[in-house]
């Protein structure tokens, strides 16, 4: 899985660096710690269109749905990660890509409980 640095978000997406942090902070992006535990994005968590690279709109609110579930930050981040069963194995970070919110979150919801 590729991560990179906070300024290359920001370069993609022609914002600043501390709006970054904050599109990290908001749940827009997703975080992991590199090699040296320095906190890096999931490159994953952009996506690029015809028009450039923008945030994936649905992931905020499949990421809530897991915190106040009661999932931290990192077991969401990890959630979000991993090919689930209930998803016939796909990661939901994938098929938030694809904008198939509605089962992702119906699941994320499930799993909160």
């Amino acid at each position: 899985m590729e991560i990179i640095s906070f300024a290359e978000v920001a370069e993609r997406l022609g914002v600043k660096v501390t709006r970054a942090h904050r599109l990290l902070n908001e749940h827009r992006l997703l975080g992991l710690p590199d090699e040296q535990g320095k906190l890096q994005i999931v490159a994953d968590s952009l996506l690029e269109t015809p028009e450039g690279w923008t945030l994936i709109e649905r992931l905020p609110g499949t990421m809530l749905t897991l915190l106040d579930g009661g999932f931290s930050v990192q077991e969401a981040t990890a959630w979000v990660l991993a090919a689930q069963p209930l998803l016939n194995d796909q990661r939901p970070l994938d098929l938030l890509r694809a904008g198939s919110h509605s089962k992702v979150n119906a699941v994320a919801a499930m799993q909160a409980l």
